[in-house]
C-alpha cells in the first residue's frame, strides 16, 4: 500500500493560458480514504487525471509511495481507477470484464479464476459472472466495474464521481458498500465527488476545492464545525449555513455581534481573537448553521430575536423555517412534527457557542 503525495502540482491546458489546477500540495495518508469535493470546474477531477496518469502534469511532483511518477504510464503506477460511466466492454460478460485486466497481463488461469470469483463473492456479484453489462441494472454494473478495480490488487483506488448514474435510493447503498470495501481491503483510496453529503459520509478527511486551489483538508466534522472561509461554509452543509453582514461592538459584558437591528452576545471563546484581529466596530461577517438557531423557549438564557416565517420545507424528520427580520433572512431546522404557519412570529435565539465569523472581503475565518 502507499501513500500519494502532490507537491506544488498545476495544470494547464495548451489552449487556455490559465491554470485549471493551482500549485496544490496535499499528502493522502496510506490506507486513507480521501475525498475531493467542489462544485464543477474546480480542478477536483483533472487532479485525480493526474494522480492516474491520464493528464500531464504541468508543474510540480505526483508521488505514489517514495517514487515520483510524473512520467510513469498509467499502466505501471499501480493503481486501478472506476468511472462514472462504468466503462464496461458490451461484448464480454461479467466474468471475462473483471478478469480482463489480468489477461493482459498474461496472470495464469488458475489465479484469474480464484481472484475474480473472490472479488465477486465480496460486492455478492456470483450469480452475474455470466451476464452481458446490457443485462444489469445501474447498481450491478456499478459493483462489476469496482470488481474489475479489485482484482488488480492496487495500491492506491481512484474513483471519478462513481455513483452520479445512480438513483437516490441505490447511491445510498452503493456509499455504504463502497466504506465498507475501504475497511476490508485496507487500501488508500481517492474519490471525487460534487456532492457534499457523499463527501462528509464517505470520508476520512476531505478536500474542498474551487476554482483550482484548495481551500480546506480536514475531517468532516473539522470542515463542518469550523470551515476554513466562507466558501467552504456555504459549500458544506444542507441547507447551507446562514450569513449575516454585521460589525461587532464591544460593552462591559463582552463583545456583541450588531446587525443595527438587533445584537448578538458573542462567546467569550472568540472576544480574544476578534479583538487581536481588530474587528471591534469593524465590518464582519457571522455565520451560523440552521441548527444553531432555536426558539426562545428552547433556550434558558440568551437573547431573543422577533422574526416572521416565510415559509416551511419539510424533509423527512427535519422541518427547515425561512426566516425573516427586517432585510435579514436565515434558515432555522425544526423538528417535523413541529407547526409554523406563514407569517407567523417566533421568537428565536442565536446560539453564541456555534457562531462563526469571516473576514467581509477576504472570506477567510477568525479564529
Amino acid at each position: 500500500m502507499a501513500e500519494v503525495i502532490l507537491k506544488e502540482v498545476s495544470k494547464r491546458y495548451k489552449k487556455s493560458d490559465q491554470l485549471s489546477v493551482k500549485k496544490i500540495s496535499l499528502e493522502i495518508k496510506d490506507k486513507e480514504f480521501m475525498v475531493f469535493v467542489g462544485p464543477s470546474g474546480c480542478g477536483k477531477s483533472t487532479t485525480l487525471r493526474m494522480i492516474a496518469g491520464l493528464e500531464q502534469v504541468t508543474e510540480g511532483g505526483i508521488y505514489i509511495g517514495d517514487k515520483l511518477v510524473n512520467d510513469v504510464p498509467p499502466k505501471n503506477r499501480d493503481i486501478a481507477m472506476v468511472f462514472q460511466n462504468y466503462a464496461l466492454y458490451p461484448n464480454m460478460d461479467v466474468y471475462e470484464n473483471m478478469a480482463f485486466g489480468m489477461w493482459i497481463r498474461k496472470v495464469e488461469k488458475y489465479v484469474i479464476e480464484s481472484t475474480v470469483k473472490s472479488a465477486a463473492r465480496t460486492l455478492e456479484i456470483e450469480h452475474l459472472l455470466e451476464r452481458k453489462p446490457s443485462a444489469l441494472s445501474g447498481g450491478q454494473r456499478q459493483r462489476v466495474a469496482l470488481g474489475r478495480a479489485i482484482v488488480r490488487k492496487p495500491q492506491v483506488f481512484l474513483m471519478d464521481e462513481p455513483l452520479s448514474n445512480l438513483d437516490a435510493k441505490l447511491r445510498v447503498q452503493m456509499r455504504e458498500e463502497i466504506i465498507g470495501l475501504h475497511r476490508r481491503l485496507e487500501t488508500t483510496f481517492i474519490y471525487v465527488t460534487h456532492d457534499q453529503i457523499e463527501a462528509m459520509t464517505m470520508g476520512t478527511r476531505i478536500c474542498v476545492m474551487k476554482d483550482g486551489i484548495i481551500q480546506q483538508v480536514d475531517t468532516p466534522e473539522n470542515i463542518y464545525n469550523s470551515p476554513a472561509n466562507q466558501f467552504v461554509a456555504s459549500f458544506i452543509g444542507s441547507p447551507p449555513m446562514n450569513f449575516l453582514p454585521g460589525k461587532i461592538i464591544e460593552k462591559k459584558s463582552g463583545c456583541f455581534f450588531d446587525t443595527k437591528r438587533f445584537a448578538l452576545p458573542i462567546s467569550q471563546d472568540l472576544n480574544e481573537p476578534l479583538a487581536a484581529g481588530n474587528f471591534i466596530d469593524r465590518a464582519i461577517v457571522m455565520g451560523i448553521r440552521p441548527e444553531h438557531i432555536v426558539q426562545k423557549r428552547d433556550m434558558e438564557t440568551g437573547s431573543a430575536v422577533k422574526a416572521k416565517v416565510r415559509f416551511t420545507e419539510l424533509v423527512g424528520a427535519d422541518r427547515f423555517v425561512h426566516l425573516e427580520t427586517g432585510d435579514y433572512r436565515f434558515t432555522m431546522r425544526a423538528t417535523s412534527h413541529e407547526r409554523f404557519g406563514d407569517d407567523s412570529e417566533l421568537e428565536i435565539v442565536f446560539k453564541p457557542e456555534h457562531m462563526n465569523f469571516f473576514h467581509p472581503e477576504t472570506g477567510v475565518a477568525v479564529r
